[in-house]
């Protein structure tokens, strides 16, 4: 930009985002749907999967509540009908009807237009049917789907997607790669190993929120996310990018950077046997088995498990990983259900750092880690074990006819502990040497020709409850509730030989300990909301939130100052918001939303001497947009300004003695904006048309200094195809723009000074999958589905984000020489899954 940006939007500038949210006004809806006859083959089974079924054969729209079809079945239909008469056909008995759209689509009501619920039909009732659920065939293939509903831009990614285009033993990272203004980077192979970068809209991890069902998770340091250590793609049933701030009901510690929510697995509604596997690439192995119980006196329960291995991309950087989940759907009433659910994930693997240029140059584009044990590369000094659990028990229940309650109470746990040398990418022999001190502090002796490294450990657990009401009122309905967690940080780290064993390395201080660090974190945000309908066809969403976020820290050895440090900080914030949708004609809707956010110091602030008062991160969110879904097409566009207070930035400091260092800074402010767009488009034949694209600028207030890895451009694009009947595949591709490595230097007065460094070219990769889903096979096998997935199809390996700086310095570099990641190559998966009977 040629000039600095205001702190705040002006109202020229919001009258044009308005106006950008409804320069669609002109399109004409499409005409209604004509009485086209089909071929449908159905069986019995749940009344929802029977429309979902006719809606894919048939191409047209059908819109229903899932909370009205419940557990409501459907009888078998065949012969050549329209849809229609298909449709009154597995209704027949239900007490529902289907009701013809002017765009060609049907509405599944009640009688006399009434959403179908047990009980009284009160204003609960009336919300919760606008959550409907479209099916179109666009949007069945396409990677994310967006609400007519929603009040900021959201992307759904559903379940027939990951299936067909995501390998079951990926990580979250590779799911969510295709969405706007989302960027992952991990070097290790599609999926394997943990992300080294995840960022939206600019915002780094730790800047937005991440929940699994609805509970907000995060680490104790800066609510940063292991991918490696989560989900498996297996486990998820669809995945929910909202990349606005929320509305108060949002619970998090980072919401106005947006929600990345994973929703897990529902368990199948007949028994069933599910074995997977995957075999590719990098000598990976992996397999696994869904069981399914159906419908039993003790709920409907699936147990899913997984291992996988693999060599990895990377030379040295070998991984092994185990996950579990199990959950049990139990309904205790026609109002009441309790879930209960747990998941479990183990992962060893050797972990890299990245490489400098002429490590690549001379080693080769998927250097990792050397196998010379007199090296620090060396990559058995720098095995990790990734550990994490995720527990929670939820009620939900209708206390009254006009009052609903829902309360999960979870824990969840996670444990990092490793063994690294000093610096991992480090190929140089005159970097090794090991000095003893005594524990009065003085030189003992050193020794040259040993590897130095460090034993560390970090681990955290939660407790928390998340509670929710929802009461209908005359006028709207209100929600309220409240988040509460705490959780409990352990984590320490002393200096070893790695020549001798792994044996502690006293240092000047007299102790092998670097940092010996407790903390106990703790969050309460209490919220009130209200769902207004003042017209028809509008929602608007009012409301407050309050947060309260304490921490308890207490370091026997800090981490820079290699001091003690007991400090208590408490951090509140009251955030308002307030958004509302508007729906214009079938069809179309607009929406605007404003927000503040809220964010509570890192934990590396407190790794002074002297902590001080340090102020929270705030923001204020602007952003309007307006959703079209019609027959074969679907087209989203937003327009954000997020004014960013107080931006507490990672920068890189010489520590004399120790080398290159990260650390935080204040760097006053920033602002964020941008423009996404985001469409599909069906075909003939199954073949359907995707792109997003999104320009996104990041840059610290008053300078030209952008924010270091954020893309100025991103975009995904592609084809595929899926007719319902067997085959299917897609070939989506990538593109990331420009983006810079760091954003400060230290000047030579020795101060942190904001200025663009290490830049990153523009990046594009292409996926392919393909596979065939047979269905009701006779005999033992009721579906077989093979696929293969091939990742970077067109083989790149260009440099693709900056990894940090070596912690010695060298020739020409006195900061030490700067580390890259580059993309892996291409790599190639077959997978299989079969269900028995």
């Amino acid at each position: 930009m040629s000039r600095s940006p205001s702190p705040h939007p002006s109202p020229q500038t919001l009258a044009a985002l308005l106006i950008m949210s409804t320069t669609l006004a002109g399109l004409q809806p499409a005409r209604a749907g004509t009485a086209v006859p089909v071929t449908v083959h159905l069986r019995a089974q749940p009344l929802a999967e029977s429309l979902e079924d006719l809606a894919r054969i048939s191409g047209r729209d059908i819109l229903f509540a899932s909370s009205d079809i419940g557990n409501r079945s459907a009888p078998a239909v065949d012969g050549t009908l329209s849809v229609e008469d298909a449709a009154s056909r597995l209704l027949r008995g239900s007490g529902l009807h289907a009701v013809p759209q002017h765009d060609g689509g049907l509405l599944i009501e009640g009688p006399a237009g009434t959403p179908p619920h047990l009980g009284h039909p009160t204003h609960t009732d009336r919300k919760d049917a606008e959550d409907i659920t479209v099916i179109r065939r666009a949007e069945r293939l396409a990677p994310s789907t967006v609400p007519l509903t929603i009040t900021e831009p959201t992307s759904v990614i559903q379940k027939r997607f990951i299936t067909n285009n995501i390998i079951p033993l990926a990580s979250v990272d590779d799911i969510i790669k295709f969405q706007p203004s989302v960027w992952s980077q991990n070097p290790n192979g599609p999926g394997m190993g943990k992300a080294e970068k995840i960022s939206l809209r600019g915002f780094q991890d730790g800047q937005y929120n991440m929940t699994f069902d609805g509970i907000p998770f995060g680490d104790a340091t800066d609510l940063g996310h292991t991918t490696s250590s989560l989900f498996i793609s297996h486990f998820l049933d669809q995945v929910r990018v909202d990349r606005g701030p929320g509305t108060a009901s949002t619970s998090g510690n980072a919401t106005f950077g947006g929600t990345m929510g994973f929703e897990s697995r529902e368990p199948a509604k007949h028994f069933g046997v599910t074995p997977y596997g995957t075999y590719g690439s990098f000598n990976t192995r992996a397999g696994g088995i869904e069981l399914d119980s159906g419908k039993t006196r003790f709920g409907s329960m699936v147990l899913d498990m997984q291992h996988e291995e693999t060599d990895g991309y990377l030379t040295g950087s070998a991984e092994r990983r185990s996950n579990l989940l199990f959950k049990d759907v139990i309904a205790l009433g026609e109002q009441t259900t309790v879930t209960l659910l747990t998941t479990y994930d183990r992962e060893w693997q050797y972990t890299t750092q990245g490489a400098t240029l002429a490590e690549y140059a001379k080693y080769g584009h998927n250097y990792g880690l050397c196998f010379d044990r007199a090296l620090q590369c060396y990559y058995g000094y720098n095995p990790s074990t990734y550990q994490s659990d995720f527990s929670y028990v939820n009620l939900k229940t209708r206390l009254t006819p006009w009052l609903t309650f829902e309360n999960k109470l979870y824990t969840d746990g996670f444990v990092h502990d490793y063994t690294e040398s000093t610096d991992a990418s480090q190929d140089a022999p005159s970097a090794n040497g090991v000095t003893f001190y005594s524990a009065a502090g003085k030189k003992l002796a050193t020794d040259k020709h040993d590897i130095p490294g460090k034993y560390a450990r970090a681990g955290f657990r939660d407790y928390g409850d998340t509670m929710r009401f929802r009461a209908a009122t005359p006028v709207g309905d209100v929600l309220f509730g409240a988040w509460a967690d705490v959780q409990d940080d352990r984590r320490y780290s002393y200096a070893i030989d790695l020549t001798q064993g792994g044996i502690p390395v006293p240092g000047k201080t007299g102790s092998a300990y670097s940092y010996n660090i407790s903390d106990l974190n703790t969050t309460v945000q209490p919220y009130l909301e209200f769902d207004w309908h003042p017209i028809k066809g509008m929602t608007v969403k009012p409301g407050i939130k309050y947060s309260y976020f304490h921490r308890d820290y207490d370091a026997a050895i800090n981490k820079s100052t290699k001091m003690p440090l007991n400090d208590r900080q408490t951090f509140t914030s009251w955030q308002p918001s307030i958004a509302i949708n508007q729906i214009i004609l079938p069809g179309w809707s607009a929406y605007g939303q404003i927000a503040r956010g809220f964010l509570a110091p890192p934990m590396s602030v407190f790794q002074t001497q002297n902590v001080g008062n340090v102020s929270p991160e705030t923001t204020l969110n602007y952003q309007v947009g307006t959703v079209l879904q019609k027959t074969r097409w679907t087209l989203s566009a937003d327009a954000y300004y997020i004014d960013f207070s107080n931006y507490i930035a990672s920068a890189q400091i010489k520590v004399p003695g120790i080398g290159t260092q990260s650390t935080s800074v204040n760097s006053g402010g920033a602002i964020y904006k941008g423009l996404e767009i985001e469409g599909q488009y069906a075909l003939a034949a199954g073949f359907s048309l995707y792109g997003n694209y999104s320009l996104n600028d990041a840059q610290y207030k008053h300078t030209h200094t952008r924010i270091a890895s954020t893309p100025n451009i991103l975009a995904s694009f592609g084809l595929l195809y899926d007719n319902g009947t067997g085959p299917y595949f897609s070939l989506i591709g990538k593109f990331v723009g420009n983006h810079w490595g760091l954003d400060s230097t230290t000047n030579s007065d020795g101060h942190t000074a904001f200025a663009n460094q290490y830049r990153i070219g523009s990046i594009t990769t292409a996926d392919l999958a393909l596979g065939w889903h047979f269905h009701h096979l006779s005999g033992f096998m009721s579906d077989l589905t093979p696929s293969l997935k091939i990742a970077n199809l067109f083989d790149s390996h260009v440099i693709s984000d900056f990894a940090g700086n070596q912690s010695a310095a060298s020739a020409g570099y006195p900061d030490g020489a700067p580390l890259y990641w580059r993309l892996s190559g291409r790599s190639i998966f077959f997978n299989l899954s079969a269900t028995l009977p």
